[in-house]
């Protein structure tokens, strides 16, 4: 259990760490309607991050019954999730050279967060909680640690509740304080929005080598 949770937690907040979730949760903050879209974007959030996990516990099943090496699978996916956001890390230290269109796309997707209403936030949001392959990829290992644990059906879905709070707390907590505190709480949070937006790059930059390093331990020590 032990093992199983520890595992859990250290999936879930690499998933966590996020610069993209943060900022797209700063934009929600400080549209122009801000509890709705918050809370909105807090429901499709926790919603998209739970059908991932569900999904991710539902291949972790699979995998356990239906593959011998499953812990080199594990393993594998760790080791390449890791050498990718490595990868990143260090082409964004040298000078970010994503395509301009890709660009281009995240910008107009983020401004008409802004702009949208609470329909069109909380699909956005459950999409952006599924998330893409490495969001994917982290529940799927997850999960398959849980499911590798053999604990019970109680201790499986407790494991994928802790994981889900973990894995949304940039998201939870900063719009929490919001819906709670109003245009105050906001205000403070505007403070850290300034500081991320000085700071991107060498927050990119840092999460991708240190979660990347982190995954390419956690892949070596499955396969050897």
């Amino acid at each position: 259990m032990i093992s199983a949770t520890a595992y859990v937690l250290f999936y879930a907040l690499v998933a966590a760490a996020s610069a993209l979730v943060l900022t797209a949760t700063l934009v929600v903050i400080r549209s122009e309607r801000q509890r709705t879209n918050s809370i909105a974007f807090l429901i499709g959030f926790l919603l998209g991050t739970t059908i991932a996990a569900v999904l991710g516990l539902l291949l972790g099943q699979a995998a356990v019954e239906g593959f011998e090496s499953r812990a080199t699978l594990q393993g594998v996916l760790a080791l390449l999730l890791g050498l990718a956001l490595v990868a990143f890390g260090l082409q964004e230290r040298r000078g970010p050279k994503r395509p301009e269109a890709e660009s281009d796309r995240e910008s107009a997707t983020l401004e008409r967060l802004g702009r949208v209403g609470p329909g069109a936030v909380l699909s956005m949001a459950v999409l952006l909680g599924f998330g893409g392959p490495k969001r994917l990829v982290l529940a799927f290992l997850a999960m398959a640690s849980v499911s590798q644990a053999d604990l019970g059906g109680i201790a499986d879905l407790t494991l994928l509740a802790l994981y889900v709070a973990v894995a949304t707390l940039l998201v939870s907590v900063p719009l929490g304080i919001v819906v709670v505190g109003g245009r105050r709480a906001a205000v403070m949070i505007d403070r850290g929005q300034s500081w991320l937006k000085t700071n991107a790059v060498m927050l990119r930059v840092w999460l991708a080598l240190g979660l990347g390093g982190a995954l390419i331990v956690d892949g070596l020590v499955r396969l050897l």
